[in-house]
C-alpha cells in the first residue's frame, strides 16, 4: 500500500470543495457564477440552484478543483516533514522561489526550468526536492513530464558531496519511467523516486 493514497485524498477534499460550494451558495463569487452559468446556457438561476444543492455531479461544475489547490505537493509535503529523521523542511511558496540551473541552486529562473518544490536536511546532508503527481498519459501530462526532465538534466548528475537532488515521481503515468529517468538522469547525488522511496533514501543518506 502506498504512503499517500493521492487519489483517495483528492475525492475527500472534492467533497469538502462540494459542501463549500452548497454552503457558500448565497455569497457573492457563487452568486455570479450561477447567473452566469444560468445565462450561458439558457437556464434560471433556480435551476441551477436546485441542481447544486441535489445533484453532486453538478455540484463538481462549481466546485473547486482539488489538483488546482496543490493537493498532491501539500500530502508529499505533510508526507516528508513528519519523517524521523528529517529537519527543517521548507515547502517553497510562490513567493519564494529556487531553481536548479547547470548543478548550482539560483533563485533567479533560467531557460524555464521547474522549481524547486521543498528543501529540507538529514543530518548534515541537504536536499532540494521536485514533486510531480501525474495521473494519466496525454499532451498536458508530457510537458509536465518535460519538466521533470528539464529539472534533473539541470542537475548535472552531481557526484559526491552532501547536498543532494531528487525528483519524487508519482501517479500512474510514472509507472514505467522511474528507471528510465534515473537512467538518464541518475548519480550518487541525484535521484528519481517515489513517494514510497523517499523513507529508504533518507535512510541511506543518514549512515542508517
Amino acid at each position: 500500500m502506498s504512503a499517500i493514497n493521492y487519489q483517495g485524498e483528492f475525492n475527500k477534499q472534492l467533497n469538502v470543495n462540494i459542501s463549500l460550494v452548497r454552503g457558500c451558495i448565497d455569497d457573492g463569487d457563487y452568486t455570479l457564477k450561477i447567473k452566469n452559468h444560468a445565462e450561458r446556457y439558457n437556464r434560471t438561476t433556480e435551476e441551477i440552484r436546485y441542481k447544486i444543492m441535489t445533484d453532486d455531479m453538478y455540484a463538481e461544475i462549481f466546485a473547486k478543483d482539488p489538483g488546482k489547490q496543490n493537493i498532491f505537493e501539500k500530502l508529499a509535503a505533510q508526507y516528508i516533514s513528519e519523517l524521523d529523521l528529517v529537519s527543517d523542511f521548507v515547502n517553497l511558496p510562490n513567493s519564494a522561489k529556487i531553481f536548479v540551473v547547470d548543478g548550482l541552486v539560483v533563485d533567479k529562473r533560467q531557460n524555464d526550468v521547474k522549481s524547486v518544490d521543498f528543501i529540507f536536511r538529514v543530518g548534515e546532508k541537504k536536499i532540494y526536492a521536485s514533486h510531480k503527481y501525474i495521473k494519466a498519459n496525454g499532451g498536458a501530462q508530457d510537458n509536465q513530464y518535460n519538466d521533470v526532465r528539464n529539472y534533473l538534466k539541470n542537475c548535472k548528475k552531481i557526484d559526491g558531496g552532501d547536498v543532494y537532488f531528487i525528483a519524487i515521481c508519482d501517479g500512474p503515468y510514472f509507472a514505467n519511467k522511474i528507471e528510465l529517468l534515473n537512467n538518464d538522469f541518475g548519480s550518487s547525488n541525484v535521484k528519481v523516486m517515489t513517494i514510497d522511496d523517499v523513507v529508504d533514501f533518507v535512510k541511506s543518506i543518514s549512515g542508517m
